[in-house]
């Protein structure tokens, strides 16, 4: 549809989608930017924005930045805490801004160098419609308006699982798929699954993929009704032709050359001598343009050598897995820990386990409130490859890599996990794959903390150097290095069980993926997966620890009536926060009365599950207490002994063989006694005695 104002140029395209009009529209909002399209699903509205700014020089990456953001106000709400502004971006801000990149980034061409940065705000939410998917919408098709030499258009989609049938935009916790594609293939993919196999996983993306065909389509069509201008801008190709022979041939040794720091010198002492090369012969002056196509030769040279020797830089065959070290318990005082060495990458983890209440993550949503019971933190300092860097906050690339970890391990953990459990992932050596080594080792560190997972998991990451024409094989290599990621056309990483998968994520060099190629990457993952799983449990644990550490916080447990929970808590709190600082423990009540001790003393553990006893199971008549006096009157003394109601002593219940006549005389407040109960009325009135303990 195309509406014109005196002040606007409105073009929109409804799509049928999920059983609801979605709304692409162009021309109402930021016309200033060079591409702008507001997508709309049911209450859910998003603006997608695209600006292109100065050229880079060639080999410094190609600068693309996204921003997701969630403004409160478009669910009706204000931030919490003190400052009533959004703040620095959340993890799900972040990692929706990581999916968008990964979508995208492929489908600009190689030598397209101009700084390209893309904003989608989320103006309006529902709750029910899913921003982050609508997000990947507007900004594919927003790119698509822009003029901006993309090869492909693209879009994203949310697979799920329920009752027997894939279905879109719902994620019921077991199974979630994230995917962006172009019409030729996936071109990004995230996954959470309940160990599938790997045919499953392949359906799942085919649907997603058919699934997507209306959204393209409408892409195309709003693409046609604007008609941008092209936007060609600076392209750095074939600035340099000559590459003399001599400087060749260094490259082809180096491809001989198996050790990475050696290979490196040689690489850097060649670059050295073309610049000088460059700057005589050829009148070059300037070098910005110098080192990225140097490194694009070299990154043809080794893919041909890695393709034709049917051997990798490293000596490995195309199949085969770097040497892997694991141990655990390594840390005496951490509840769980384990060093996952495979080849020159390393991951050093461990496990803290705590309360579910005081210890879990608070996380505000424009949903609301939630909290996080299980969290991985992945870390890596500048020193895991040797240089020096400034430590600063995680970025999205450390977000983005625990994340994916967390998911390859939620699935297998114990439906009825009574504690907060976190990781800390230290990568202490990198040189490719530090995320699946991150899995490795959190799932034996898991084991070694005595949390009791359904199974070990290991994960693996997948390199391709895919034929520069179908008569060329599309060659797919094992346990990918830092080089052969660089060289590479994917990183496709796959964790998970001996059962199945239980975590996906691809990147992507090229436009898009063949089914052909996913299917054998998946079947060749599983094996790559199967022989990890086997090495780590030859060399450490295959079960889960018996118990916990005994540094860890010993959890108790005890159910209690739910009518019961009141008695329990108090009013305002008091009576939990009176037993949590007399028994130096931490308490959580479920709605359901179970209620969970964490102690880091046995004989605190045992007094706290005492004082819950007395507290709501009520005084057995008979037993004997301790108490303290809280009050004197005329006729008697109040006790507390350890129960919501103080019991009333009376005064002739004080003493053996002596009528007192004022408590006063034997007794002062404060003082300790022991009472044994004699009735308990029901109105709840406690008689007690001192003379007949």
């Amino acid at each position: 549809m195309i509406m014109e104002s005196p002040f606007f140029n409105i073009i929109s395209k409804e799509i049928e989608w999920v059983g609801f009009p979605l709304t692409l529209e162009v021309g109402r909002i930021a016309r200033r930017a060079l591409g702008a399209v507001t997508v709309r699903h049911r209450d859910t509205v998003i603006l997608c924005t695209v600006c292109v700014g100065k050229a880079y020089p060639l080999g410094s990456g190609f600068p693309l930045s996204v921003y997701y953001q969630e403004k409160f106000s478009s669910a009706g709400r204000i931030p919490g805490g003190f400052i009533k502004r959004e703040g620095k971006p959340s993890e799900y801000e972040t990692l929706v801004s990581r999916y968008i990149d990964r979508m995208l980034r492929p489908l600009f061409p190689k030598h397209f160098c101009h700084e390209i940065q893309i904003v989608c705000t989320v103006l309006s939410y529902d709750t029910e419609t899913d921003p982050g998917v609508l997000s990947m919408i507007g900004a594919s098709a927003a790119v698509a308006v822009s003029g901006l030499p993309v090869q492909e258009i693209s879009s994203g989609v949310r697979v799920g699982y329920h009752k027997g049938e894939f279905i879109l935009h719902t994620f019921n916790g077991g199974f979630d798929l994230l995917m962006g594609a172009t019409p030729s293939g996936p071109s990004m993919v995230e996954c959470q699954a309940s160990a599938c196999d790997e045919a499953f996983i392949l359906e799942a993306l085919k649907f997603g993929h058919q699934a997507l065909k209306p959204i393209f389509e409408g892409i195309l069509w709003l693409k046609s009704a604007v008609s941008p201008v092209s936007f060609m801008g600076e392209s750095l190709e074939h600035k340099l032709l000559e590459f003399p022979q001599v400087f060749q041939n260094a490259l082809d040794e180096a491809c001989e050359v198996s050790d990475t720091e050696d290979r490196s010198v040689r690489l850097e002492r060649a670059l050295s001598s073309w610049k000088e090369f460059c700057h005589e012969n050829q009148g070059i002056k300037a070098s910005e343009h110098l080192e990225g196509y140097f490194y694009n030769k070299w990154r043809e040279t080794a893919r041909a050598y890695i393709v034709h020797q049917k051997k990798r830089l490293d000596g490995r065959s195309w199949d085969e897995i770097r040497p892997i070290i694991c141990e655990v318990g390594l840390l005496p005082r951490c509840h769980g820990s384990a060093l996952f060495t495979r080849g020159k990458t390393q991951a050093l983890v461990t496990v803290t386990l705590g309360s579910r209440q005081e210890d879990s993550q608070m996380i505000e949503r424009l949903s609301g409130v939630e909290r996080e019971y299980f969290m991985l933190h992945y870390s890596f300092p500048p020193y895991a490859v040797g240089e020096v860097g400034k430590m600063f906050a995680p970025g999205r690339r450390e977000i983005g890599h625990g994340r994916l970890a967390q998911k390859a391990l939620v699935s297998l953990l114990p439906k009825d996990l009574s504690c907060t459990v976190r990781l800390v992932s230290e990568i202490t050596e990198s040189y490719g794959s530090s995320s699946m080594a991150t899995v490795c080792g959190a799932s034996i560190a898991l084991m070694d903390a005595g949390i009791q997972l359904t199974a070990p998991v290991a994960g693996i990451a997948m390199g391709l150097i895919s034929g520069g024409t179908p008569s060329e094989e599309d060659v797919i290599l094992w346990d990918i290095s830092g080089t052969e990621d660089f060289l590479g056309d994917m990183d496709f990483k796959v964790a998970g069980s001996a059962q199945g998968v239980t975590a996906l994520q691809v990147d992507l060099k090229i436009r898009a993926l063949t089914f052909d190629i996913i299917e054998r990457t998946l079947a060749q993952a599983k094996v790559g997966r199967l022989q990890i799983l086997r090495i780590m449990e030859q060399q450490t644990i295959s079960t889960p620890r018996d118990a916990v550490s005994v540094h860890a916080p010993r959890m108790s447990h005890i159910k209690i009536p739910v009518d019961k929970i009141r008695d329990l808590v108090g009013p305002g709190g008091k009576h939990i926060k009176q037993l949590c600082d007399a028994s130096q423990s931490k308490i959580d009540i479920g709605e359901d009365g179970k209620v969970s001790i964490f102690s880091y003393r046995a004989e605190d553990a045992e007094f706290a599950l005492k004082a819950i006893q007395r507290l709501t199971q009520g005084p057995v008549i008979g037993n004997i207490y301790d108490g303290v006096v809280k009050k004197l009157l005329d006729f008697g003394a109040f006790v507390n002994f350890g129960f919501p109601q103080d019991g009333l002593v009376h005064v002739t219940e004080i003493v053996v063989g002596k009528r007192l006549s004022h408590p006063s005389e034997y007794l002062k407040e404060g003082q300790a006694v022991q009472v044994r109960v004699l009735d308990v009325d029901k109105s709840g009135k406690i008689q007690l005695s001192i003379r007949q303990v």
